[in-house]
């Protein structure tokens, strides 16, 4: 029978459906072969918060630097570390750390600190 969420179970229901994804992306990532940071994939279910924080944090910088909102950031972010073959949280710290800048008119380009 299908029932009403307050904003406090929905919020949790959306986080927790929102850490699935993030799951099944990095996992779908991983089978396709793309390399993966030896640091990142030993983490586990326990680091989750911390993925989702500095996603978060990545999602409002990408949002400021294209001028669009969070929705269409935080698709954007996901966008490209699919296309990337990367997994979300490791393109999420490079935006964080900006190694890794977007402008509204371009692809998201690397910085030269990487080189």
């Amino acid at each position: 029978m299908p029932t009403v969420l307050d904003a406090g179970e929905l919020a949790d229901a959306l986080a927790f459906a929102d850490l699935a994804t993030l799951l099944l992306l990095d996992a779908r990532i991983e089978q396709t072969g793309a390399p993966v940071d030896g640091a990142l994939a030993d983490r586990g279910f326990e680091d989750l918060g911390g993925y989702r924080a500095e996603i978060d944090q990545a999602t409002g910088i990408l949002s400021i630097q294209l001028g669009v909102g969070i929705d269409e950031a935080f698709v954007r972010l996901r966008a490209h570390a699919y296309t990337q073959g990367c997994r979300l949280a490791d393109v999420a710290a490079d935006v964080v750390a900006h190694r890794l800048r977007s402008s509204p008119d371009t692809e998201p380009e690397r910085t030269d600190e990487e080189s």
